[in-house]
C-alpha cells in the first residue's frame, strides 16, 4: 500500500509538470537556431526590425472585428435613436428622450463594454482559456444584439418596447464584449514566441537585429488595422438608418456576429493556446501586502529578503514573480491617466454627433463622419505609421517607444476637443444651420490618429509588462480605464446641452493638454528602462520551461 501510495503521489506531480501548451496544428512564430546574438556593437549599429509575422494568426480577430462593427453600428446611430423621436420628419429618431439621455446611454454603454472585460479576464485565467472565452462571449454578444434588432422593429417600437429592450440588449452585448475585449490581443500576440533579438541578414544583404519589441508593436499594429475593418461599419449604418431603419442596421450586426461564430468554429484548432492556470490575483494582492508591511518596497517582499532578514520560507512566490510584479505595477501607473482620455474620445461620439446636427448636413445623416471619419483615418493612418514613419524614425536612431507615443496621443486629443470647442462657438455666433459639417471632419481625424498613438500604445504596453498569467487581467484593467473615463462622463452629462456644451469642450480640452505635459514629465523616465522590462517577463518564461 505505501508503494502504491507513493507511486500515485508522484504521479499526481508529473501531471502537474506537463506543460500548460494544447497543441494545435498551427505553431507560434520561432526563433531560427542559425541566428546569432547581437554584440555590443551590433546593438549600437545595426538596424532593428520586426520578425516574420504570419498572417493566419488574426483569425481570431473576426470575433473583435464583429464586436467593433456592432459597436459602431450601435454608438452610431445611438444618439439619434434615443434622442430623437419616431417619425422625426427632420432626423431619424425612435424613443424621442432628449440629447442629455442620448448622451447618458452612450456613456453607460461605452462604460459596461469596457467594464465586463475584467469578468472575461478572470473567466480565461481560471476556467476556460482565452479562446474558449472569445468563443463564449461571441455567442452572448449575437444573443444581446438579436433582442435589439427584434424591439427596434417599428411594430415593437410603437407597442414601447423600444427603449427596455435597448438597455437589456446593450448589457448583454457589453457582457459578450467582456470575454472577447479582454483574450483577443493577448491571444494574438502569444502566438509570437520570440524571447530575444538576434541578427539576420535581410534580402538586400544588410545585417539587422530582429527585436521581440519592435515585433510585439507590429503585430497589436497590424491586429488593430484588422480590427477597424469592423469599425468601419459607420459607412453603411448610418446610411442604412437614414434611408431604411435602426432594425436594418441592427440587422446587419447580427448577421456579421453569426458569421464569426461561423470562422471561430472552423477555426477553432488553428492557435497555439494555453490551459487555464488559475488567477493569481490572490498571490499578487499578498505579495503586494508583503511588500507595503516592509516600507513600501517590493524587494523586500522577496522570499530571498524574506529568508535573510525574517527566516521566512512559507511565501508562495519566487524573486522572479515579485520583479515581474513589478514591472505590472509600473505599467499600471503608466496608464492611470487614461480616464481623462476617454471622457474626451466619449465627447466626439456623443457631443460632437449633436454638434453636427445643429449645422448644414448637405442631406447627409448627421452622425455619417461619426461612424466613418474615424475607422477609416484609422485604416488610412496606421499602416503609414507602422511601414513608413516608425522605421523611418528608428533608422534616424530615434525609438518611438510607448510612453513617448502615448503622450503625444494626449496633445492630438487635446487639439481635437479644442476644435470641437471653437466650431461649437461657431456654431452659437452663426444663422441656424449655416455652418458646412464638413468642418468637423478634422476632430475625427485627430481622434483617429490619438487613438492610435495612444490606446494602441497602451494595449502593447500592458501586453509586454503582465506575467503570462496575468495578461489578460492587466488587459482588462487597460479596458477598466475606458470604464471609469465614460462614469466621468455619465456624472458630466447635465451638462451636456445646447447651451453648456461649449464650457465642457473647453474645460476638457485644457486638462488633457495639462495631462499630457504632466504624463510626460512623471512617466518618460520608463523609455530608459522600456528594454529591460519588457525581458523580464521573457527570462521568466524561458525559465519555467527549462523547469518544466
Amino acid at each position: 500500500m505505501a508503494d502504491s501510495s507513493k507511486r500515485t503521489s508522484l504521479e499526481k506531480e508529473l501531471e502537474k509538470e506537463k506543460p500548460d501548451l494544447e497543441l494545435t496544428d498551427v505553431s507560434p512564430v520561432t526563433l531560427p537556431g542559425s541566428d546569432a546574438e547581437p554584440t555590443e556593437e551590433d546593438l549600437s549599429s545595426l538596424r532593428r526590425v520586426c520578425d516574420t509575422i504570419p498572417f493566419t494568426i488574426f483569425f481570431v480577430v473576426v470575433a473583435e472585428v464583429a464586436e467593433r462593427f456592432t459597436y459602431r453600428s450601435l454608438t452610431g446611430p445611438l444618439q439619434n435613436y434615443v434622442q430623437n423621436p419616431l417619425h422625426n420628419s427632420f432626423r431619424p429618431g425612435a424613443l424621442g428622450k432628449g440629447q442629455s439621455v442620448a448622451t447618458a446611454i452612450g456613456y453607460f454603454f461605452q462604460l459596461w463594454c469596457y467594464l465586463t472585460p475584467l469578468l472575461g479576464a478572470f473567466i480565461a485565467d481560471t476556467w476556460l482559456g482565452r479562446f474558449k472565452t472569445i468563443f463564449l462571449g461571441t455567442i452572448t454578444a449575437l444573443l444581446g444584439i438579436t433582442i435589439v434588432f427584434i424591439t427596434s422593429i417599428p411594430a415593437f417600437l410603437e407597442r414601447g418596447a423600444g427603449f427596455p429592450g435597448l438597455l437589456v440588449g446593450l448589457v448583454v452585448i457589453g457582457l459578450g464584449a467582456g470575454g472577447i475585449k479582454s483574450n483577443v490581443g493577448p491571444l494574438v500576440a502569444e502566438q509570437y514566441a520570440g524571447r530575444k533579438a538576434f541578427v539576420r541578414k535581410n534580402a538586400d544583404g544588410e545585417r539587422v537585429i530582429v527585436d521581440p519589441d519592435i515585433t510585439v508593436q507590429t503585430i497589436f499594429n497590424r491586429y488593430y488595422w484588422v480590427m477597424n475593418i469592423g469599425s468601419a461599419s459607420g459607412l453603411i449604418a448610418v446610411w442604412v438608418e437614414l434611408k431604411v431603419g435602426f432594425w436594418a442596421v441592427f440587422l446587419i450586426s447580427l448577421s456579421v456576429y453569426a458569421f464569426a461564430v461561423f470562422v471561430l468554429v472552423l477555426g477553432r484548432n488553428k492557435y497555439v493556446t494555453h490551459r487555464p492556470q488559475g488567477s493569481i490575483v490572490a498571490r499578487a494582492a499578498h505579495a503586494l501586502w508583503t511588500g507595503l508591511r516592509n516600507g513600501r518596497n517590493m524587494d523586500r517582499a522577496k522570499p530571498s529578503y524574506q529568508l535573510q532578514h525574517h527566516g521566512r520560507t512559507d511565501l508562495p512566490w519566487d524573486d522572479q514573480f515579485i520583479d515581474e510584479l513589478k514591472v505590472a505595477l509600473t505599467a499600471c501607473r503608466v496608464l492611470s491617466l487614461f480616464p481623462f482620455f476617454w471622457l474626451c474620445y466619449g465627447n466626439t461620439v456623443g457631443n460632437v454627433i449633436s454638434l453636427a446636427a445643429e449645422m448644414n448636413t448637405l442631406g447627409l445623416p448627421n452622425d455619417f463622419l461619426a461612424g466613418s471619419v474615424n475607422p477609416v483615418s484609422i485604416l488610412i493612418l496606421l499602416p503609414f505609421l507602422d511601414r513608413v514613419l516608425y522605421p523611418a524614425l528608428r533608422r534616424m536612431g530615434f525609438a518611438f517607444l510607448p510612453v513617448t507615443r502615448i503622450a503625444c496621443g494626449f496633445f492630438v486629443m487635446s487639439g481635437a476637443i479644442a476644435l470641437a470647442a471653437g466650431l461649437q462657438s461657431l456654431v452659437y455666433k452663426s444663422p441656424p444651420h449655416s455652418v458646412n459639417f464638413f468642418s468637423i471632419l478634422p476632430i475625427y481625424v485627430l481622434t483617429a490618429l490619438a487613438e492610435i498613438l495612444a490606446f494602441l500604445s497602451s494595449m502593447e504596453y500592458a501586453y509586454t509588462k503582465a506575467p503570462k498569467s496575468m495578461k489578460s487581467l492587466v488587459a482588462s484593467i487597460n479596458l477598466l480605464l475606458c470604464a471609469v473615463g465614460s462614469a466621468l462622463g455619465l456624472a458630466l452629462s447635465p451638462t451636456s446641452t445646447y447651451s453648456k456644451v461649449l464650457y465642457q469642450f473647453a474645460s476638457l480640452s485644457g486638462i488633457m493638454f495639462i495631462l499630457a505635459i504632466v504624463f510626460y514629465l512623471l512617466f518618460s523616465k520608463y523609455n530608459k528602462e522600456e528594454g529591460r522590462m519588457n525581458q523580464v517577463e521573457r527570462d521568466a518564461g524561458d525559465e519555467r520551461r527549462d523547469e518544466l
